[in-house]
This record gives C-alpha cells, sequence and structure tokens, in this order.
C-alpha cells in the first residue's frame, strides 16, 4: 500500500514538474523573445543612427572647409566693392579665385556676381543678357542674409555632374549689399559615399532630402527631385532634428532614420531592409527556445525524481503536523521520525518553532507593526504628525465638513529667522527650538486641534468646528505664547501665520495655498504677526 502511494506521489510530482518546466518555458520563451527582439532591433536602430551620422558628420566636414572659404571671401575689400573698381581690381579678384579652385579639387567654380548684373568668375563668359541677380544662387543668398545660404543644387549642363552652389551676400564700404560670392562644388562624391552599405546590414544606403522632402541626392537618379512621400506613398515630416520611421517599397519593408545638417539644412535618411534585421534575431530567438526547453525538460525530469524520492513524504507529514499545531489539534508525544538528513532537521527545528514560539512571533510581530506604523505618520523630531499623516488629516476633515456641513480652519505658521539661529547658535539649538515649539503649541492648542510638522521650520495646524476668525484668534494666543516663552536659546523666538478657512469651492490644495501666501503676506508684514 506504501509502495503504491509512493508511486502515485512520484507521478503526480513528475506530472507536475513536466506542466510547470512547460509554462516556464512558455513564460520564459515570451520574455526571451521579447527582450531578444527589442534588443536586436535596439542594436540595429544604433548600428543605422551611428552610419547615419558618420555620413551626416562627412557631409557637415565637406561643407564646412566650402563656408568657410565662401566666409573668407566674403570679407574680402575688393571682392565686395569689385563693381566701384577697375579692371586690375578684378583680375587681382580672379586670380585669388583661380587659385583657391586649385588648392581645393572639391570646388568647379568659384564667383562674384553684382547688384548691376555684373559677373566675375574665371573660364565662363555669360550669355547676352545675363544677369546675376536673378540667378538662383545670388537670390538665395540674399534671402539667408546675413548667414550663408542653405545650398541650391544643380546639375552641370557640360558634363552633367551635380554641383551645389553655397553662396553669401557682400557688404559694400556704404554698408550696403553690393552683390554675392558663391562657390560651386561637387557633391557625386557624396553621392557615391551615400549608396556605399557598410557594417552587418549589406542592404543599408543612405540619401539626402530638403527639409519638405525633395530628394537631394539618390542611387536611383529616377528618385531625384521628387518627394519622398509621393515615393513611398506615405507622409513623412522632418520636423525633427533627429527621428526615425518605416515604410513599404516594391512589396518590402524598409527601417529609416534621419538627421538634420545644420550647416546646410539638408536631411540624411539611413535605410535598410528590415528583413535583414529580423530574420538573424527570430534565428536567434528560436535556437535559445530550443537549447532553454531542453534543459527545462532535463532538470524538471531530475528534480521529480530526486524530491519524489527523499522529500515528498516527509514534507507532506511536516505539513500535516504544523497544520494540526496551528489549528489546535497537535497531540503532544505524538513521534513521526522523520528521515537523518537536512530535511529531517529542519522538520524537527519547525515544529518546535511552530509549537513553542509561535505565539510570542505572532505578538512580537504586531508590536512591530504598530511601531512601523507609528513611525510612518510621526515626525521623528518634534514627534508630531509628519506631512503625508497630516495630508491624511486634511482629507478626512475636508470630506467631513463638505459632507456635513461643518466648518474648520487650518493654521500654517513658520519660525521667524530661524535660519540665523541655526548659523548663530548651530542645528543642534535649531533642533531644540523645533521641539520646544512643538510641545509648546500642543499645550495651548485645543485638544480637538491637530498639529504636525509640514517641513523645515513650517508647521499646520488643523482646527475643527472653528470659523476664521476663531482660528485667527488661536493663531495670535500661539504667536503670544511662542514669543514670551524662553528657549534653551538666549534669544526670543517667534513665529509668523497665516490662517485659511473652509470653503467647499475651494480644494484642500487651493487651501494650503492660500494659507501659505497668507504666511508670505505675514511676514512682508514685518513678522511675527497673524495674516487671515
Amino acid at each position: 500500500m506504501n509502495n503504491s502511494n509512493k508511486m502515485t506521489i512520484r507521478k503526480e510530482l513528475f506530472k507536475s514538474s513536466i506542466v510547470l518546466s512547460c509554462a516556464i518555458i512558455i513564460i520564459f520563451s515570451i520574455l526571451l523573445s521579447s527582450i531578444l527582439y527589442y534588443s536586436g532591433m535596439s542594436n540595429a536602430n544604433a548600428v543605422i543612427r551611428q552610419k547615419n551620422q558618420a555620413v551626416n558628420f562627412f557631409i557637415d566636414g565637406y561643407f564646412t572647409k566650402i563656408c568657410n572659404t565662401v566666409q573668407f571671401l566674403a570679407t574680402n575689400k575688393k571682392i565686395q566693392n569689385a563693381p566701384f573698381l577697375g579692371s586690375d581690381a578684378h583680375q587681382d579678384i580672379l586670380k585669388l579665385y583661380k587659385s583657391l579652385e586649385k588648392a581645393d579639387p572639391d570646388i568647379h567654380y568659384i564667383y562674384s556676381g553684382y547688384k548691376n548684373g555684373s559677373l566675375l568668375i574665371n573660364n565662363y563668359i555669360p550669355p547676352e543678357g545675363f544677369n546675376s541677380v536673378v540667378r538662383p544662387w545670388y537670390q538665395a543668398a540674399i534671402k539667408a542674409a546675413p548667414n550663408i545660404s542653405d545650398g541650391v543644387p544643380y546639375q552641370d549642363i557640360k558634363d552633367k555632374e551635380w554641383l551645389v552652389s553655397i553662396s553669401k551676400v557682400l557688404i559694400d564700404v556704404e554698408n550696403k549689399i553690393s552683390g554675392v560670392v558663391a562657390i560651386d562644388c561637387s557633391i557625386d562624391k557624396i553621392a557615391n559615399l551615400l549608396k556605399k552599405p557598410e557594417g552587418k546590414y549589406k542592404s543599408s544606403y543612405s540619401f539626402a532630402v530638403k527639409p519638405d522632402g525633395e530628394i537631394l541626392i539618390h542611387h536611383e537618379k529616377s528618385f531625384l527631385k521628387k518627394n519622398i512621400s509621393d515615393i513611398i506613398n506615405s507622409p513623412v515630416n522632418f520636423d525633427k532634428k533627429i527621428g526615425k520611421f518605416s515604410y513599404k517599397l516594391n512589396n518590402v519593408d524598409k527601417l529609416a532614420y534621419y538627421s538634420r545638417i545644420d550647416k546646410i539644412g539638408w536631411i540624411v535618411v539611413t535605410v535598410v531592409e528590415k528583413g535583414e534585421i529580423v530574420k538573424p534575431i527570430i534565428l536567434h530567438i528560436f535556437i535559445s527556445i530550443l537549447i532553454i526547453g531542453f534543459i527545462a525538460v532535463l532538470i524538471a525530469w531530475g528534480l521529480s525524481a530526486s524530491l519524489s524520492k527523499r522529500f515528498i513524504v516527509p514534507l507532506i507529514e511536516l505539513k500535516k503536523r504544523v497544520n494540526a499545531i496551528i489549528a489546535g489539534a497537535y497531540k503532544r508525544g505524538s513521534v513521526y521520525k522523520y528521515p537523518n538528513n537536512e530535511i529531517g532537521t529542519i522538520a524537527t527545528d519547525i515544529e518546535q518553532l511552530a509549537e513553542n514560539e509561535l505565539y510570542d512571533r505572532n505578538m512580537e510581530l504586531q508590536n512591530i507593526n504598530k511601531k512601523l506604523e507609528l513611525l510612518s505618520t510621526t515626525d521623528q523630531l518634534t514627534k508630531l504628525l509628519n506631512r503625508h499623516k497630516m495630508n491624511s488629516e486634511l482629507e478626512k476633515e475636508w470630506k467631513r465638513a463638505a459632507r456635513y456641513g461643518n466648518k474648520f480652519s487650518i493654521i500654517m505658521f513658520d519660525i521667524d529667522w530661524f535660519k540665523k539661529i541655526n548659523d548663530t547658535y548651530g542645528h543642534q539649538a535649531g533642533d531644540s527650538v523645533l521641539s520646544e515649539i512643538a510641545g509648546l503649541t500642543t499645550k495651548i492648542l485645543r485638544s480637538t486641534d491637530v498639529i504636525g510638522r509640514w517641513g523645515g521650520e513650517e508647521f499646520l495646524v488643523l482646527c475643527p468646528e472653528i470659523d476664521l476668525n476663531g482660528a485667527k484668534a488661536l493663531a495670535i494666543k500661539l504667536c503670544s505664547a511662542i514669543e514670551n516663552y524662553r528657549f534653551t536659546v538666549s534669544t526670543t523666538v517667534t513665529i509668523s501665520a497665516g490662517v485659511c478657512e473652509f470653503d467647499e469651492q475651494e480644494s484642500i490644495e487651493n487651501m494650503i495655498k492660500n494659507a501659505d501666501e497668507k504666511l508670505y503676506e505675514a511676514k512682508q508684514q514685518g513678522r511675527n504677526t497673524v495674516v487671515g
């Protein structure tokens, strides 16, 4: 019979262990899947963000030197006043342009246009009727003045190379705009960088758009000058400096991260196919779940076999005997022989503890709980109620007054020049003053009044069943008593108080705010006074 019972318990334990293992596997798999998925997506976002920032920094550095050159040229006196100078000065300007073009291979053209429509440029003869003022680069500089323009991209008519024009207004001797100086530089180098995949994601690439979404640089030439929202059939807003969005293009889900280039106002967008991110994550999750499941089943089988053999019967018996002790049905002298191992020792100790000390421990726990409750509601220095408890009392009194039409008032007071007391006599003396005021106030107030330390040297008194005049009289009495009391510090201590009466139209927070404002008004009136 006993052997049959042991086999049943063993089977039940094994069955329970398997069920528990399956539950743990399911729960842990869900948690693990979530953690691995979000961790993988977070890492992917970080990789895309890093590449995007690298492209951003490259473009920023690329155009910083161009902008610095434009800034330098815009301060050149000859360039500023070229319309008023002769041909020799114009030749000097063109020589300067030529030397800078040779020095920087990224610069294609340097030129300056003026209000009279003239143009200074090397290796180019303007067509008849040419007017610099109406050119886009000139208008961009005027619009951006006094700053450098954001850049005007265009495709060179000669070699079809994509260029961008960076320009800035020129100020003449009369402090007026005389014209615009501009530099055209190649963006093909940038385009080659943007389309080049780097790192772990081979499908990644970058492109540049204007803040309104118009594509400026893209390895797909058919996308140029089109709006990205039209291409992906979904609105995209670049109203933040950095951000991300997802879209579907040609039935392929893609994840994009963007950042703004402050120097020229462009948006750099870095894209990667979502499937390239998700597939490795799913594979990682699947392998992890298989390993965890296999380990969990092995542990469950081994644990159930071990426990059923060594501990189940003693534990069941221990439970019965402890329950009997708690219920008062335990018979002294009844002996059960526990196994000669740790479980037997623990079982014996538990029985003794339950039999001899359960009642004492329960009483001790009750006393501790009472002390903890007192500590949680009492200010340790003054032994008054703390702010949390006062808030609770205020809420109860407000509800009672609102329901039954009763009245009550509050007094908020604090110690005048308390910082001076601390600075002169020390913080220990300041603590003593706080304690003495707490004791004195408790003696003066009515038995129905509730006082608490509101914070620092500030106290709050709840006065049930008393109107504003009554509370104000009580506050004046308190002020007088404290002023005439001989404190342990050798100086006169006074308080200022603000009084406020219950109004069912006002919340507790507004009552406290009103009392605090009255207290502040009392301070403004010279302290040692009551305002209500």
